[in-house]
This record gives C-alpha cells, sequence and structure tokens, in this order.
C-alpha cells in the first residue's frame, strides 16, 4: 500500500479529504495517484477492496476511486459492503469492460459515476473533484442536523405545538386560538423557540426542519395526485 498526503490542495479543498484509489493493476494505480497528485489532491491507495476495509478510516471524508473487476470483491460489491456498514461516500467505479447492463447496475446501486478505463484525464478529475464537493456538502449537512437534533431537545413540549403550527403556515393569532393562549403569549412561545434553535424567522425554522427531516418538503399522496 502506498499513502501519499500533501498537506493542502492547490483548489483550496480542506486537508481531510482523501481520495481512495482501489486497484490491483499496479500500472493503472501509478497513473490514477500521478493523475490526483498532479492537481494537488491527498491520496491513499489500496490493492483491493479487502485491504481498504482492514486499513482505511471509513468516516473520512472524500471519494473512492474504484476498479470494477477484482479478484476477491467488485468494486459494486464494496459499494453494498460500505453501505450496509452506513457510509455514504462517493464512490466512482472505473472498469475496462463497460456495458449497458454493468452501468445500469451501477447507477441502480448508487454509486456515484461509472467510468471507462479508456477515460479522459480531465473527465475523470472533475468527476473527483465533484465527488469531493459532494463528499463535502454531505458532511456539513451532516453537522447541521446533528446540532438541530441538539436544539430541538431543548424546546418545551409547548414550544413545540408553536414549532409545529409555525411549520404548518399558522400565524400567531390562528396558533393563539388553536392552543388557546393570547397572541401576546404565542408570541412570546415563538421568540424563546427561535432562540433555542437559532434561527430567525418561519423560514429559517422551516429550513432547519427539512434539514432534520426531508419528508416535511414532500407532498402528502393526496396534495401529490392534486385530491
Amino acid at each position: 500500500m502506498t499513502d501519499t498526503m500533501p498537506a493542502t490542495t492547490s483548489n483550496g479543498r480542506t486537508a481531510e479529504s482523501v481520495v481512495y484509489l482501489i486497484d490491483d493493476y499496479p500500472d493503472d494505480l501509478l497513473l490514477l495517484r500521478k493523475l490526483c497528485e498532479s492537481i494537488g489532491l491527498k491520496v491513499r491507495t489500496f490493492a483491493s477492496p479487502t485491504e481498504f476495509l482492514q486499513l482505511a478510516d471509513l468516516g473520512a471524508k472524500g471519494c473512492i476511486v474504484v476498479d470494477l473487476m477484482m479478484p476477491q470483491m467488485s468494486g459494486l460489491e464494496l459499494h453494498r459492503e460500505l453501505a450496509s456498514r452506513g457510509s455514504s461516500i462517493p464512490i466512482i467505479v472505473v472498469t475496462a469492460h463497460a456495458d449497458a447492463a454493468t452501468c445500469r447496475e451501477a447507477f441502480k446501486s448508487g454509486v456515484f459515476d461509472f467510468i471507462e478505463k479508456s477515460f479522459n484525464p480531465h473527465e475523470l478529475v472533475q468527476v473527483i473533484q465533484k465527488a469531493l464537493r459532494h463528499s463535502e456538502d454531505t458532511e456539513h449537512v451532516s453537522r447541521i442536523r446533528e446540532q438541530s437534533l441538539i436544539n430541538l431537545d431543548r424546546i418545551s413540549p409547548r414550544e413545540r405545538e408553536v414549532m409545529e403550527l409555525l411549520a404548518a403556515g399558522k400565524t400567531l393569532k390562528e396558533i393563539g386560538q388553536s392552543l388557546g393562549i393570547s397572541v401576546q403569549t404565542a408570541s412570546k412561545h415563538r421568540g424563546k423557540l427561535f432562540e433555542k434553535l437559532d434561527v430567525q424567522n418561519e423560514v429559517e425554522l422551516f429550513k432547519l426542519l427539512l434539514t432534520v427531516n426531508p419528508d416535511r418538503g414532500r407532498p402528502s399522496a393526496g396534495e401529490a395526485s392534486g385530491v
């Protein structure tokens, strides 16, 4: 196994982002490593998915570039194994034996991209950079979600009732009528709610709730059918 870890990248990417390269052909692995290093990316290389699973930090931020066909475990099998372990790291599968059926299977299983080994280096670099941005965005959303859940645990039962009514688009007057409280009291609960959740208005509140539960933004069966 070869590790190459420059401290920073030429495109300003954080030092924690890693491109994990997995291929059982040393020449192909060397080519991929040099390509990534040429633009300042942090790289770790592995000769097999098994070696990767044994030695890599599965919680690290980055992406995986893996050969499709390998003796012990294929690139798609690695993807399924990582998914079973709860990993969402983007996986780019490269292969010298591309066909429509395999491509469909790869995308249906959730791989980030599927590329033939006769790739244009510039094209692969673009895909890798896109995968790294996706990984960073996913981690950022995860951190926001974790903090939002902590903040939501701090609100009182009454504040939670007010929150749900605000999220449903109710005015303070309607909230007061629904809960049997005055508009002024409803306003005080809203103020405490916003303070605890670190939001400024109803729009930010709804964004926070969508981060915690994306299903809130999806129409119900009746709404989707126009009923």
